[in-house]
C-alpha cells in the first residue's frame, strides 16, 4: 500500500508487479548514475553557441568529482520524490477545493518564489543578472511567443 492510503499495490496482479518493477528500475538507474566512476560524458549537441562558458577550465576538467555527482543525484531524486508527493497531496486537495485554476495560480506564483530565492542564493554576483542578447535570450521569447498563439 502507499503511504498516503491512496493506491493499493497488489504484488500479484500484472499491474502491481508493473508498478514495483518500475520503481525498482528507477531506483536502479539513480544508483548507476550516482555510483558511476568512469570518464564525464560529453554533451549530445556540440555546437558552439550552446557551449558552456566556464572562466576556469580546470574546475571543470575532472567532471566535477565524485562528491558533486553524489549531491546531484541526492537532490535530484529529492526533487522528485518531492514532486511526486505534490502530485498525490492534489488529488486530496482538489477533492475539498474544486478550483484548479487557485491550486494552479499558488502552485505556480510558489514556484516562482522558490526559483527566484533560490538563484539569488546561488548567483550572488550582479553582473550575471544583465540580460544579453543571446541564444539563450531568445529560446525564452521564442517559447513565450509560440505559447501565446
Amino acid at each position: 500500500m502507499c503511504a498516503c492510503r491512496l493506491e493499493v499495490v497488489r504484488l500479484r496482479s500484472p499491474s502491481g508487479m508493473a508498478k514495483a518493477a518500475g520503481v525498482a528500475l528507477c531506483l536502479a538507474g539513480v544508483l548507476t548514475i550516482a555510483l558511476y566512476t568512469g570518464p564525464s560524458m560529453s554533451p549530445v549537441n556540440h555546437h558552439r553557441a550552446f557551449a558552456a562558458h566556464h572562466p576556469h577550465p580546470q574546475a571543470h576538467a575532472d567532471g566535477g568529482g565524485k562528491g558533486t555527482w553524489m549531491k546531484g543525484t541526492f537532490l535530484m531524486l529529492l526533487s522528485n520524490t518531492t514532486w511526486s508527493l505534490w502530485i498525490v497531496l492534489q488529488a486530496s486537495l482538489l477533492k475539498e477545493y474544486p478550483n484548479k485554476l487557485l491550486s494552479t495560480l499558488v502552485q505556480c506564483g510558489l514556484s516562482t518564489a522558490q526559483s527566484f530565492l533560490l538563484a539569488v542564493a546561488v548567483e550572488r554576483d550582479p553582473a550575471a543578472w544583465k540580460l544579453q542578447l543571446d541564444v539563450g535570450l531568445l529560446a525564452v521569447a521564442y517559447s513565450v511567443s509560440s505559447s501565446n498563439n
